[in-house]
């Protein structure tokens, strides 16, 4: 286990945090633990899709500056405002 001399990055992606706390552990930084509720406000559903299109996306919505959740969320609410097609 690490000792409190690592500081926590202000900011990171869920895998930089992911990675930080396999490395490292809460009980080493108690005076930074927090207590709270969470409560999701809505629900989200997992959707695999295939890799090629996954990395196509990924790129486009870094291309874009938003997150791929983002990018997908916008292109299927897209979808459901148009006209009933299959394309």
């Amino acid at each position: 286990m690490a000792a409190e001399k690592d500081r926590i990055p202000d900011e990171m992606t869920i895998h930089e945090a992911s990675a930080f706390w396999d490395e490292h552990s809460v009980a080493d930084y108690a005076s930074h633990v927090v207590e709270f509720d969470y409560a999701p406000d809505d629900r989200i559903t997992v959707v695999a899709i295939a890799a090629d299109l996954a990395e196509a996306v990924k790129k486009r919505a870094q291309d874009s500056g938003v997150s791929v959740e983002t990018l997908i969320n916008l292109w299927v609410q897209e979808k459901l405002n148009s006209p009933q097609t299959v394309s």
